[in-house]
């Protein structure tokens, strides 16, 4: 109902039982009140007037009531909430309106409420509605208590890491999803040294300490598509995706200096032995995990606090080199070569314009230089992806559907972090990591893929 209208029938409001009627200040605190509101409140006049809502309201009444109040302030115009509640009658249905009292000089200075009980057909909707919000709100707990389950039973209590269970199901998925698109996918195994000092000289009170700040210490240094999980005792894996071994030995080397560097109390200083293997086709999880649990045994016989990487495995092709903390080089192999020509020039483009982004940052170039490189790089794969999409057209590619709606959803993800880069809201490394990586190498190497086999014959 409109502020105006309310204002019109506000002389016969005053002076009735029938409906609820209010005055309150800007700030929320009650000038005027009838029997009416009263009633609606649940709550004796003197106990209304000179308080606020959550003075005298039931705290579940409170939220609602108060937000009206605000947006009747910032609308100008009249708010309408309907409440449903329990009372000592039992259930009560109320339509409950907002309005601004404005001055002569249409100046706002108070906020006007008037509580109109429900009835018939109206009130079954708002009883109705009410016992929809309780099933609602039940839903939401049994949901959050299922979630608070599955945590427990994927997580170990005392580290906070994933359990072995957990980690096979998703060792699983993720091999599957290495053989789907062609990703690499590596694992670092690590078992800290001479732990059993720990509990013998300090009770196991201190080697459980000492574990929780262990895997805390890994934590910090995990990418957000890496996953820790203590694998038994002492020993620890990290599964990573999208990731060759050459990577993931890096990532150990940086893991071993950090936990070198940390003191872990009672103890104090400590030191882990690593193991690096990266997935190879053809092969089971347990001999992926047989070979880098080997490549741990070999750093402890080595003389420990030091990584070993597995070489019994036949290597994947690379296809990045580390260059300098978190950014990679994008090196072309010519096993990435799909047999198109015009596709494998623009694939190879793309990886130059890449990579002329990473000098740019390297170097220290001005933000607006990087910008135009960026820009260009998404000029290029805008007209790849169009180039591409006809190409699989001409050929009766049957997934070209599929294959179209991911280039939408790469390039519209690519705008919108060029749009925030440019506004100076986002960093160069997000941008760089999902130009290059989501969008030049993984569909590269991997939806892209897909078609390769249909290529022969149609260059």
């Amino acid at each position: 109902m409109p502020g105006n209208d309310i204002q019109t029938l506000w002389p016969h409001l005053l002076n009735t039982d029938d409906a609820g009627v209010a005055i309150k200040t800007l700030d929320g605190r009650y000038l005027f009140a009838n029997l009416g509101y009263a009633r609606f409140a649940c709550a004796e006049l003197d106990r209304i007037t000179g308080h606020t809502d959550a003075e005298f309201l039931a705290p579940e009444r409170v939220g609602a009531v108060t937000a009206a109040h605000e947006e009747a302030k910032i609308r100008l115009d009249g708010v309408n909430i309907e409440c449903a509640f329990q009372t000592d009658r039992g259930p009560a249905c109320y339509v409950v309106t907002h309005f601004p009292v404005l001055d002569d000089g249409r100046k706002l200075v108070a906020v006007g409420v008037v509580a109109v009980e429900a009835e018939g057909a109206l009130r079954d909707h708002l009883e109705a509605e009410l016992a929809l919000k309780s099933a609602n709100q039940a839903n939401a707990q049994l949901a959050s208590e299922v979630r608070n389950l599955e945590e427990l039973a994927s997580t170990d209590r005392l580290t906070g890491a994933w359990n072995r269970r957990h980690f096979e199901t998703a060792l699983e998925a993720e091999i599957h999803r290495a053989l789907r698109f062609g990703h690499p996918l590596s694992l670092v195994m690590f078992d800290i040294d001479h732990f059993k000092l720990v509990n013998d000289n300090f009770g196991h009170q201190a080697g459980d300490r000492v574990l929780t700040e262990f895997a805390a210490c890994i934590r910090s240094g995990l990418r957000k598509s890496d996953s820790l999980t203590r694998w038994g005792g002492e020993e620890f894996i990290v599964l990573m995706p999208n990731t060759p071994g050459s990577a993931a030995r890096t990532a150990a080397e940086r893991f071993r200096k950090m936990v070198a560097a940390q003191d872990f109390p009672p103890f104090g200083a400590l030191t882990a032995s690593f193991g690096v293997a990266q997935f190879v086709e053809g092969e089971s999880i347990e001999d992926l995990l047989g070979r880098v649990d080997a490549a741990v045994y070999c750093a402890k016989d080595a003389g420990r606090n030091r990584v070993e990487v597995d070489t019994t495995g036949a290597s994947l092709p690379a296809t990045a080199e580390h260059v300098e903390g978190h950014f990679i080089k994008l090196s072309w192999k010519d096993s990435f070569a799909s047999g198109h020509a015009l596709i494998d020039r623009q694939h190879q483009g793309l990886f130059d314009v890449a990579n002329e982004i990473l000098a740019a940052v390297l170097s220290s170039r001005p933000r607006d230089e990087i910008a135009e490189i960026v820009e260009r790089l998404i000029a290029d794969v805008v007209q790849h992806f169009k180039d591409e999409e006809e190409f699989l057209a001409s050929i009766g590619f049957v997934e070209l559907e599929e294959h179209a709606e991911e280039h939408g959803r790469l390039l519209d993800k690519a705008q919108r972090l060029s749009a925030a880069f440019h506004e100076d809201s986002l960093g160069v490394g997000e941008l760089f990591q999902f130009l290059a990586y989501d969008v030049v190498t993984r569909h590269i190497l991997g939806a892209d893929r897909q078609y390769f086999p249909y290529v022969a014959g149609h260059d």
